[in-house]
């Protein structure tokens, strides 16, 4: 076809479809654009930009890298976040083959669209709107890694969190088990899960981080777990954050007979993974009638902070605990959810003769003062 210029330099057209030229190590290239003009023209015009601010390289780099070359290098050198390589499949399953320049904001609708679509894999249940969102933050957290080590210009994910991409998280009332149902599971579950269920509550401690719990990890000395790696807090020592532990739970890991590098694994000394867990657990809460749409083993975490606020626990504690960035998230999240709790506190407005004050309506209605 042939060449039509325009009014633009380095802008052609050729069909329907925009060219623009541009200059990479003194060499002249050539790359397509769009069906519109105000595209070329953009693209131009941003090339140019980082040319000069010296992030071309960037730039050839993401044209160059797949998603596949990402995942790999993530599982390499990057933090190996498990809600991150949990999902490897399902990122790859609709993002293999693409580069890293291709991958649009418009392709994340679509992905987020095709997980939703897409039963679980256990059981064929729907996936949730909170499975969605978790799978989503895996990974806008992928390519803020690409980006950190300049293998892409910028994450395509929107900064504003009004752009729809995400589902609105769902406020109100936080689950938690009792006292009484603590020790219910407990007497109920296997005796291999007791210890696993009973750390977990004394610590609130996530799940995978119990399951990736090393015994190099736990100082006895100090009465101190260290988790290097987890999903809130950073440390900058690189020893990791801390966990104190209870009189009890150092009792309880000291009797453990050590069957290697794992604090909780299976007879061979291998760990579990999250359906060993998972299903036993869900299992005991069935057999003590509750409902297992309601309460699963996230709920453990949330039952430590909300027994340590019942019992007054101050939240700058309680954020300790649960090892949260702020106090905020405490709050909002753990405290500011749970009704019981506000029930007692709106209890201390009770008054001393325990009767209410004008329990009956006036007989007459009230005097209007004069002028």
């Amino acid at each position: 076809m042939k060449r039509e210029k325009t009014k633009h330099k380095g802008i052609y057209k050729v069909g329907e479809i925009y060219y623009i030229t541009y200059y990479k190590h003194s060499k002249k290239h050539e790359r397509a654009v769009g069906p519109k003009l105000s595209m070329a023209v953009r693209e131009k015009i941003d090339r140019e930009k980082r040319v000069k601010g010296g992030r071309y390289a960037v730039l050839e780099r993401q044209e160059k890298i797949s998603f596949d070359e990402l995942m790999e290098l993530y599982r390499r050198e990057g933090d190996h976040k498990e809600y991150i390589l949990g999902k490897e499949s399902v990122y790859l399953n609709f993002f293999t083959g693409r580069k890293l320049s291709q991958i649009t904001r418009k392709d994340l609708f679509a992905f987020r669209d095709q997980v939703k679509s897409t039963p679980k894999q256990r059981g064929g249940d729907p996936v949730t709107e909170a499975h969605i969102n978790r799978t989503l933050a895996g990974l806008r957290r992928l390519f803020n890694f690409a980006v950190g080590r300049e293998l892409m210009e910028s994450n395509p994910f929107p900064v504003t969190t009004k752009s729809g991409l995400f589902y609105p998280e769902k406020k109100g009332l936080r689950n938690f088990f009792t006292e009484d149902q603590i020790e219910k599971i407990l007497e109920a579950s296997p005796e291999w899960l007791k210890p696993i269920i009973l750390t977990a509550y004394y610590t609130g401690m996530r799940e995978s981080e119990l399951r990736g719990l090393r015994w190099e990890m736990v100082d006895f000395d100090s009465g101190v777990i260290y988790l290097p790696s987890s999903k809130t807090l950073k440390d900058a020592t690189g020893k990791g954050q801390r966990v104190v532990m209870q009189r009890e739970l150092i009792d309880l890991f000291q009797g453990f007979s050590k069957r290697g590098e794992w604090v909780f694994s299976k007879p061979d000394g291998t760990p579990y993974n999250h359906w060993n867990i998972f299903k036993p657990f869900r299992k005991v809460l069935r057999s003590l009638g509750i409902d297992t749409k309601l309460y699963s083993w996230k709920e453990l975490r949330h039952t430590t902070a909300s027994i340590m606020n019942l019992k007054g626990a101050p939240p700058l504690s309680i954020r300790d605990q649960l090892r949260h960035t702020s106090v905020k998230t405490t709050e909002g999240f753990y405290i500011g959810s749970n009704i019981e709790y506000q029930r007692q506190q709106a209890e201390k407005l009770a008054l001393n003769s325990g009767k209410i004050v004008g329990n009956t309506l006036p007989q007459e209605p009230y005097p209007i003062a004069s002028a």
